[in-house]
């Protein structure tokens, strides 16, 4: 080793301080450090750290005479994994690790929120080449054995030293592919300005009633004016001929026309089979020696397995190859030449838009036609706007390559967030403008006839009323009326935050103040950076408790007191299990000196939820009365799916209940994440089974799927969106 690369080291070692964990490279070491000094380097990092196992490392190996020993050091590195800090040693260049400290200094402080709400396990997969091997084996150890909030506190660790230039930007698409909350403040091509909380299955209007929609028996309900019901018409008789209705051929005759189309109608009335005669009459159309190819996109998987088995059933009989690939299938598969090898493609968006950016599809010019179901999500970052987005990039440039025509089909365009007549018009032009879309279709020749198709149901709504004293809301509002104390003498600048007004202990406005107080930290600035990370992180740690006493509250409001103590009890077990330090000591201490109280009352039967009396009510005489009925329960929140199963399945006054659930894949909690199989299998069980007659869920199952059977549906303090509620009247009838 030369004096000037001897001086380099010596002049870089903060950089490699702040990235190497000596003990992984130790065994490719071996032969240059004495037994003695690996065994220090080892105690070293147990007891202080990686970062002062580095600095004794260094110290180490900056005394060696031997020649080789720097040649050495740069091997260990990229045998380890340490590609970006081998590479910036040789060059002394160390200018693309120093553009990762903002990321760095971010993600130190979002910690706590990225503890509180990731999994690891349902990011590791995508990370993996942002991270040694060895570090990604010790975070599925340590999320295995000692839980979640342990194994995200080990990877956020390990990002912060992490070498690889990509790391943020890896990370940003693994959260929103996986639907995380943490995505909400990691957004990298933004720098430090957050963009507004996405939309999510717990967001709605503050409510207190339960609404029923019965469903009586319609008098027909079908595709087409084939007789029987639309399960039956979509799974036997679209093997022969369909006679469209009027109204059907209405809303078909601007896509035939080859214009790039809308179909907005309720559904129950078709517009699958609306779609399938459009893709028929496009397929036809092409002269001897050409011809198109068509490409159904379905978003909710669900919906995507049903419209998968419409389609390959209808288009068998006419010649045509169908085929169809989602994520679980895609790894297994060539997309390539699926796409080459069949006129007609089920997709979810995703797989195209991971295969457009991969260059395994060339262009959109593959396809003549795209479908797009549930339409309406063509805003923001959804897949379906990423594709439309390379339609109009190719529309505008200079290709002379034809471009498919476009088909949306929607229960309902929306209003978005307008509040004003003006401001709807407004996001309606913008999806149409999404979809380059000229025309919205809608029934207005035939509407009499539509009318008798789609069968609206009759809605109930009853209010009820709260427990007249709640003591269990009295103990964890005081606890988090301790903990905004707490968290407003941090800093004085932003403890002004806690002195905002109209935010209620235990209700989704609650929930968004939490939200904006991590906006404000995650760009909030000091001249002392590493003061700035303390406020900052310590602030994300109060609101990360607070959003849990918050959770807990909405628990119990709408289930039992024990469910929401038993929420609590494991978020602290968690936290125990991680880095447990000073301050999350003193919160566990607070919480822990109420715990004898809040078991004591979460048991008084005096407590009982009187919605889960109503509840019972409803389902007792509504099942006494109709023995066969089906029903489909509404909830805001995962957690309420478990409880109110937990409820039924505990209340031996409503054995003859045998519940489902039925949740997403994504998001906060996958303890009650389902599988694509898992939701596939419950949806046949309820379809088929007359055991499985209640279907628990949550807002997975309001878009499009079509359940025939159900015949009543109750929203259990849900509100959703528009489009949602008219689609829910339109499966409950």
């Amino acid at each position: 080793m030369t004096a000037e690369q001897r001086q380099n080291l010596q002049a870089f070692r903060d950089y490699i301080k702040k990235i190497l964990d000596p003990t992984y490279i130790l065994s490719y070491m071996s032969s240059w450090l004495e037994d003695e000094e690996v065994q220090y380097i080892q105690a070293e990092k147990n007891n202080k750290g990686p970062m002062e196992a580095a600095s004794l490392f260094l110290q180490y190996l900056l005394k060696l005479q031997s020649e080789g020993w720097f040649q050495a050091f740069l091997d260990a590195l990229y045998h380890a994994g340490y590609c970006g800090l081998c590479e910036a040693i040789e060059s002394w260049d160390f200018q693309k690790i120093e553009k990762l400290e903002e990321h760095r200094l971010l993600l130190r402080r979002l910690e706590p929120e990225f503890k509180a709400t990731v999994d690891p396990n349902d990011i590791l997969s995508e990370l993996s080449e942002c991270l040694i091997n060895q570090e990604c084996e010790e975070i599925r150890q340590i999320r295995d054995t000692k839980g979640r909030m342990a194994g995200a506190e080990k990877m956020a660790e390990c990002l912060i030293r992490s070498d690889k230039e990509n790391w943020p930007k890896v990370l940003q698409l693994a959260l929103e592919k996986d639907n995380s909350k943490f995505s909400e403040l990691w957004i990298v091509d933004k720098g430090f300005k957050r963009a507004e909380s996405k939309a999510d299955e717990d967001d709605g209007a503050e409510a207190s009633s339960i609404q029923i929609f019965i469903q009586e028996e319609p008098e027909c309900q079908n595709l087409s004016q084939n007789p029987g019901p639309p399960s039956e018409a979509s799974s036997n008789n679209l093997h022969s001929p369909l006679k469209p209705r009027n109204y059907q051929l209405e809303l078909a005759l601007p896509a035939k026309k080859g214009k790039n189309t809308i179909i907005c109608a309720p559904t129950g009335c078709g517009k699958t089979f609306v779609s399938l005669l459009i893709c028929e009459h496009h397929l036809k159309k092409f002269p001897c020696g050409q011809k198109g190819k068509v490409v159904f996109f379905a978003n909710q998987i669900p919906v995507y397995e049903q419209q998968a088995t419409v389609f390959s059933r209808y288009f068998e009989r006419l010649g045509y190859n169908i085929a169809s690939i989602s994520g679980a299938t895609s790894d297994s598969v060539s997309v390539q030449h699926i796409i080459e090898d069949n006129d007609i493609i089920i997709l979810t968006p995703q797989i195209l838009v991971n295969n457009l950016n991969n260059g395994a599809i060339p262009s959109l010019s593959v396809f003549t036609l795209m479908i797009f179901d549930e339409c309406h999500n063509t805003s923001k970052n959804h897949p379906y706007n990423q594709i439309m987005f390379r339609y109009l990039d190719h529309k505008l440039g200079e290709s002379r390559d034809p471009l498919p025509q476009v088909v949306g089909l929607t229960a309902s365009v929306g209003v978005g967030d307008a509040k004003t007549a003006e401001e709807a018009m407004q996001h309606i032009c913008k999806l149409c403008a999404a979809l380059d879309a000229s025309v919205i279709a809608t029934v207005r020749d035939n509407v009499a006839e539509l009318e008798q198709v789609v069968y609206k149901p009759q809605k109930i709504s009853r209010k009820v009323a709260s427990r007249t004293s709640n003591t269990f809301k009295c103990i964890i509002s005081q606890l988090m009326k301790e903990t905004e104390k707490l968290a407003k003498d941090v800093s004085e600048e932003l403890g002004k935050l806690f002195q905002i007004q109209n935010r209620e202990f235990g209700t989704q406005k609650y929930e968004q103040w939490i939200v904006g107080v991590h906006k404000a930290c995650s760009v909030f600035q000091m001249a002392d950076k590493e003061e700035e990370s303390r406020v900052c992180k310590a602030l994300f740690l109060y609101t990360s408790h607070l959003r849990k006493y918050n959770d807990a509250l909405i628990i119990s409001e709408d289930a039992q007191m024990t469910d929401a103590l038993n929420y609590l009890k494991a978020f602290f077990h968690d936290v125990r299990e991680a880095a447990f330090d000073e301050t999350e000591r003193e919160l566990t201490r607070r919480f822990e000196e109420k715990l004898e109280e809040l078991e004591k009352v979460s048991r008084d039967p005096s407590n009982e939820n009187p919605k889960l009396r109503d509840l019972y009510l409803v389902l007792q005489e509504e099942y006494h009365l109709k023995p066969e009925t089906k029903t489909i329960l509404f909830v805001k929140t995962r957690a309420l799916v478990d409880a109110l199963k937990k409820w039924i399945e505990e209340n031996p006054a409503l054995s003859f209940l045998k519940p489902g659930i039925l949740t997403g894949r994504g998001r906060t909690n996958r303890a009650t994440g389902m599988t694509l199989p898992a939701q596939k299998c419950v949806l046949e069980a309820f379809r088929a089974s007359g055991d499985n007659n209640i279907l628990i869920a949550t807002s997975v199952a309001d878009e499009g799927i079509d359940i025939a059977e159900c015949n009543l549906v109750i929203l259990y303090e849900y509100v959703g969106t528009v489009i949602k509620m008219i689609q829910t009247r339109g499966e409950s009838g």
